[in-house]
């Protein structure tokens, strides 16, 4: 049994690391969204690892440029799998799954890509006292996507330009205002095609009914 004030000192531990956590939640969606868009080329993954030298360990980069296999390169398939809602390797990614990396020879033929998929392992503690499994993630990516899979719903595919986006509100469906803007202005447009002529010859017929009524009520008086 763990001592009280011992206890007390570990779950103020714990509280602080979850403010830290939620503080940063902004700066690693930035990075995961960025990331889950990322193609193959040696020059988008060099110029990422610039960008966000914490979000995976060194070596996992270097793994990559070094196209040393299982490794990360597979991780952004991994996240159009799941932003899709298709299967994915969850458990690996997060680094909770003590198998993997998986070996060929227990695949089928058309999974045999998760031989490729490297993995980082992570922190899952059990507080018996609290009753609670804790995850800590050894990096950024996993601390991003851990963020994620507590609100999976935020895993959007934009509807003008098909980039993965994390959604900040329920009813976002474009992942910036560009594409917003442009779909609007595309509406618009189509609008106009539409019905821009009825509605102008509307006008027009409004308008001199407005000059009617105004020259027969000044030759009234």
């Amino acid at each position: 049994m763990v001592a009280p004030e011992l206890r007390r000192a570990f779950r103020n531990y714990e509280r602080t690391l979850d403010r830290e956590l939620r503080k940063n939640k902004d700066k690693l969606f930035r990075a995961l969204e960025e990331f889950a868009n990322i193609r193959r080329s040696a020059e988008l993954w060099a110029r990422f690892k610039t960008r966000w030298p914490t979000f995976f360990p060194t070596e996992e980069y270097d793994r990559v440029a070094n196209a040393l296999k299982p490794s990360i390169e597979a991780y952004p398939y991994c996240l159009d799998q799941l932003w899709i809602g298709a299967e994915s390797p969850l458990d690996i990614l997060l680094g909770i799954d003590g198998a993997a990396p998986y070996r060929a020879e227990q695949l089928l033929p058309e999974n045999m890509w998760l031989a490729d998929v490297g993995s980082i392992p992570a922190q899952l503690e059990v507080d018996w006292d609290e009753g609670v499994f804790r995850y800590r993630g050894a990096c950024d990516f996993q601390r991003a996507l851990y963020l994620l899979f507590l609100e999976s719903w935020r895993a959007r595919v934009c509807d003008k330009c098909r980039l993965k986006f994390i959604a900040r509100r329920v009813a976002q469906k474009y992942c910036s205002t560009d594409c917003s803007e442009i779909v609007q202005r595309e509406l618009k447009q189509k609008w106009w095609s539409e019905h821009g002529e009825a509605w102008r010859k509307q006008r027009r017929v409004s308008q001199q009914k407005g000059k009617g009524g105004q020259d027969g009520t000044h030759k009234a008086r």
